[in-house]
């Protein structure tokens, strides 16, 4: 996380005592954290990172949970039932009368209801193209690649879009920003054009979008289908495997919800893209 924060004036990343005086500690400390010479820390050196790293609310929640070293199999009571929880959730995703995605905390799309494909133009065949690649079918590369289908689709909130799921994302990956897989996943995202300027925003205390659900309802012309109000509601469910996040488009308008409702209607069902659980995640 020093790394990711950039000194403009010498055009680099942070050094440890640039990072030291930002969070109110001292340079031996912050290299006895990072060598995992110090793996106790109190509430004021938590803090005091927090702040230097201005983390949002979110991200400040896993942070501190990444903290107390305590690993998501020890988090979830062990007589819970992943497969059955997991069951529910695709059921769930199945039966929606409205465009829904479900992903994992890479945003690798778990599956996808039809009406989804729908709304967006999809193909199966372009999503199935999409497993093969080194991304993979994640929903970050499919919204941020420069010649995505959504930036044509989206008109103007594409960007609004693109910033909110990129805040999101900082969030959900915090506690695995270690894992190979969150390294490919950014190492591709950042050839993208406007990903770094979209990640470093999420930094911006001035912004004032700490909780990134307030950015989740959108009214735009759809490329496609015309004009469109929908927010989009996402639940978590926990495992030992990670959290898995389902995400639901819910019509703001009654011309919206017609079109959610006929999309629904002739494109049923859901469509499994990824493995759960993501073996990147244990």
């Amino acid at each position: 996380m020093r790394r990711e924060q950039i000194d403009f004036s010498k055009g680099h990343s942070w050094s440890q005592q640039r990072l030291a005086d930002e969070a109110g500690l001292t340079a031996p400390i912050i290299g006895k954290i990072e060598r995992g010479q110090q793996a106790q820390l109190d509430g004021e050196i938590l803090h005091g990172l927090a702040r230097a790293f201005q983390l949002t609310s979110f991200e400040r929640r896993e942070f501190f949970a990444m903290a107390s070293d305590v690993t998501d199999e020890e988090i979830v009571r062990s007589e819970l039932d992943h497969e059955k929880v997991f069951a529910q959730v695709w059921a769930l995703l199945d039966s929606l009368r409205a465009p829904a995605f479900l992903m994992d905390p890479f945003a690798d799309l778990i599956g996808v209801n039809q009406a989804l494909l729908a709304f967006h133009d999809m193909s199966t065949a372009h999503l199935k193209a999409t497993q093969t690649t080194d991304t993979g079918v994640n929903n970050m590369a499919l919204l941020l690649a420069p010649d995505a289908r959504f930036r044509q689709l989206l008109g103007q909130s594409w960007h609004r879009i693109a910033l909110a799921n990129t805040t999101q994302w900082r969030a959900m990956t915090l506690r695995y920003r270690h894992t190979p897989r969150f390294q490919q996943i950014f190492s591709i995202l950042s050839t993208y054009p406007e990903f770094q300027m979209f990640w470093a925003a999420g930094h911006d205390d001035e912004r004032g979008d700490d909780d990134y659900s307030r950015l989740r309802s959108y009214t735009y012309t759809h490329g496609s289908h015309g004009p469109v109000g929908y927010t989009v509601f996402t639940t978590t469910s926990l495992s030992a495997y990670g959290e898995f996040y389902l995400s639901t488009f819910v019509p703001q308008d009654r011309i919206t919800d017609a079109l959610f409702h006929e999309l629904a209607d002739k494109n049923r069902g859901a469509l499994a893209l990824m493995p759960w659980p993501n073996s990147d995640l244990q």
